[in-house]
């Protein structure tokens, strides 16, 4: 019986910890958010020699690591104003695209959200 208890403790202390972890994890990067407005631009799908969306913001390209978060109606224009809520990468984002020689090093970005102005 007291090993049951035990081993009911040491679970409980287990989840009890990932949970807080998480939830801090989670609150450190809404804090490290920031909120902008930006340029959308939509330079084709990759598959089609394109090189997906990148962002302007203040004059500096990105891209961003989810773009599949991005909505589809930015698709059906070249360029977008936005309103943009994003965590800025410790990486650069290396990406093979289009007929391009070289690939594509640029700062990334992970989206939180965006919206059309």
């Amino acid at each position: 019986m007291l090993y049951h208890m035990k081993t009911l403790l040491t679970y409980s202390l287990l989840a009890f910890l990932f949970f807080t972890v998480a939830c801090q994890r989670s609150a450190t990067q809404k804090r490290d958010a920031v909120t902008t407005t930006a340029t959308l631009l939509w330079t084709g799908e990759i598959a089609a020699d394109g090189c997906g969306f990148e962002m302007i913001i203040d004059g500096k390209k990105y891209l961003p690591e989810n773009e599949d978060n991005i909505p589809a109606q930015f698709k059906e224009s070249e360029s977008s104003q936005i309103r943009l809520t994003y965590i800025p990468l410790q990486e650069p984002i290396d990406r093979q695209c289009g007929m391009l020689p070289k690939p594509r090093i640029l700062d990334g970005i992970r989206i939180v959200s965006i919206e059309k102005l």
